[in-house]
């Protein structure tokens, strides 16, 4: 993860209007409003962005006074059905908030408007934004989108209970991560597991292969999903030469630390996030915002994260979201000079501050907020040679990863599995051949 809290303030300019520091307060003597009247939709699949937008709508006014700001927020499939029926039938928001993963919907059927030259030029500068953003809102050359925020995973572990266990601190291997979970597991007079060494992704099936794909990344190198040779295009690694063996050995230590006596988590338990804040997990792997939750849901935990433990690659696992402008608005300067807005420190703050999203300016400044919440430290500070990558994004996500995920997740419950590596290889390509079927369906396959 080569981030974050670059310090260089560099003003963004906006079509005419300067957008430095908190933006547009205190300005009106520089220009004069603009006379454009209308209504500007905004719609949100992370309502928990939302005060970020409010804090720009009184700004924003400024700029455009006849300009009526409407910010709806949904459940993010909620959000996701509404816009796929919205705006291909013209009833979509002007401003697209897209993740990194529906994003070639809207790209792939002609609805983004190109990204204006000068927020093109600080979104191409990787002093400024990191390359890996910039190529997933990229096509031939051209910039369909402005990346705002990211997601990404880190190692959350309770201190108290390393305390307990002896440990100094956290894994830094995947052979240690295990090592630590069977020390750090309770048990109950029975056997049953009282307190998992590690939570897993015991449930949901594209969840599950997330976290197992952050694990198969370090052993292997490789995502399980990667990019094609075309752009839009998709390949299965799982079958790869230098992949199978890493990926055998992770499979076979997941279902070692599920069934007998390595055993460090159980179905019965309560899981992700939750399980943590309650004290009923050690470790855990996550995204940003579940230090928001654990303060919330777990007040008397004591935790720090990590970066995620390396094997044969050493790297973290992104989402990214993606602010575009709907080509079929009628508003799309006023859109634009919204979205220019919120590149401002202020307001990026706000998305830190509420909601626990790292933004993805590296020319802004987030010392501050680090040095009153010292539980960010894995997510804003650069570590050297810790790779950043993201999923590719692709039109059959949703479906590729649930339906592969449910093979995984099949295998974790299978205890005759163990100890197993023909079975074990056996699972993998069965995993393959689910995703490639997918994807070869939906066209985007690659070889």
């Amino acid at each position: 993860m080569t981030r974050r809290s670059g310090i260089d303030r560099r003003g963004v300019l906006a079509g005419g209007v300067a957008l430095a520091g908190s933006a547009l307060v205190g300005q009106r003597s520089a220009w004069a409003a603009d006379p454009t009247g209308g209504r500007l939709s905004i719609w949100l699949g992370y309502g928990e962005t939302a005060p970020a937008y409010k804090a720009a709508i009184e700004d924003f006014k400024q700029l455009y006074p006849n300009i009526q700001v409407e910010l709806l927020s949904f459940d993010l499939r909620e959000f996701e059905a509404k816009l796929s029926v919205g705006v291909p039938t013209g009833n979509g928001p002007d401003i697209l908030t897209l993740h990194d993963f529906i994003f070639p919907h809207y790209f792939n059927n002609d609805h983004l408007d190109e990204v204006p030259a000068d927020l093109a030029k600080v979104v191409n500068d990787p002093k400024i934004v990191e390359p890996v953003f910039r190529d997933v809102c990229s096509r031939e050359g051209k910039l369909w989108g402005v990346p705002w925020w990211k997601g990404s995973r880190a190692f959350f572990y309770n201190l108290d209970h390393f305390k307990e266990a002896g440990l100094a601190g956290p894994p830094k291997t995947m052979d240690e991560m295990w090592e630590f979970a069977e020390k750090l597991t309770k048990k109950n007079p029975d056997g049953t597991i009282a307190r998992a060494g590690v939570s897993l992704r015991l449930t949901d099936g594209s969840g599950a292969l997330q976290k197992f794909c952050d694990h198969y990344f370090a052993m292997t190198g490789h995502q399980i999903l990667e990019a094609g040779a075309k752009p839009g295009t998709v390949r299965v690694t799982l079958k790869d030469k230098d992949c199978i063996d890493g990926g055998v050995k992770l499979l076979l230590d997941y279902i070692a630390h599920l069934h007998g006596p390595k055993k460090v988590d159980d179905w019965a338990l309560k899981h992700d996030a939750q399980g943590f804040a309650n004290g009923l997990a050690s470790m855990l792997f996550r995204e940003d915002w579940v230090v928001a939750f654990i303060r919330k849901n777990g007040p008397n935990i004591k935790f720090a994260t990590a970066p995620v433990p390396r094997g044969k690659a050493w790297g973290n696992f992104h989402l990214a979201e993606i602010l575009s402008v709907n080509k079929s608005s009628k508003l799309k300067k006023p859109a634009w000079d919204f979205i220019r807005l919120l590149q401002g420190q202020k307001y990026l703050d706000i998305v830190l501050q509420e909601s626990g999203w790292v933004p993805l300016r590296l020319d802004r400044d987030f010392s501050a907020f680090l040095a009153k919440n010292p539980e960010y430290k894995a997510f804003l500070e650069p570590i050297p040679g810790y790779q950043a990558y993201l999923e590719p994004p692709n039109t059959a996500y949703v479906e590729c990863t649930t339906r592969t995920g449910d093979v995984i997740l099949a295998a974790f419950r299978d205890a005759s599995l163990l100890g197993k590596p023909e079975g074990a290889k056996a699972v993998l390509f069965k995993a393959y051949d689910t995703a490639a079927a997918i994807l070869k369906r939906s066209g985007i396959y690659s070889e």
